[in-house]
């Protein structure tokens, strides 16, 4: 893993693959990490190895199976030491139920996920450098 990356909590394989694309070709200098089981992404929250290594961003899904997006953003968000870690939560999902539960659990961001490859190569630079390059 790069040393600069990013964490991708993602379960869908096609998003996966497409992200891995776009981060190859556009985002070459930022590694991604994926887990894709809630359960399993907790556990590296917690974990020394996050501790010690942290990422830029994390791109967080609602739908992933085992614990949610929001159980998992509710997580994240009581380790002090990681509240200036942004969370984006990427979704297919645009219920206002959950965009409002997202923003009170304290998502930096909530957009609904780009239906297609060229939206999604436009997309992801773009947030990657919102916030990383742009917002200190």
């Amino acid at each position: 893993m790069a040393e600069d990356y990013i964490l991708s909590i993602e379960d869908n394989n096609t998003d996966i693959a497409l992200m891995n694309r776009i981060f190859q070709k556009n985002i070459p200098h930022y590694g991604i990490k994926h887990i894709s089981d809630g359960q399993e992404a907790v556990a590296f929250l917690e974990s020394e190895a996050f501790r010690l290594q942290q990422p830029k961003l994390v791109l967080l899904d609602i739908k992933v199976p085992r614990l949610n997006g929001l159980q998992i953003l509710k997580k994240f968000r009581k380790i002090e030491a990681y509240l200036g870690i942004p969370v984006v939560m990427m979704s297919s999902s645009d219920r206002k139920d959950e965009i409002i539960k997202a923003y009170k659990l304290g998502a930096n961001s909530f957009i609904e996920k780009p239906r297609n490859y060229p939206e999604l190569s436009k997309a992801l630079p773009a947030l990657i450098n919102y916030w990383i390059v742009y917002n200190k």
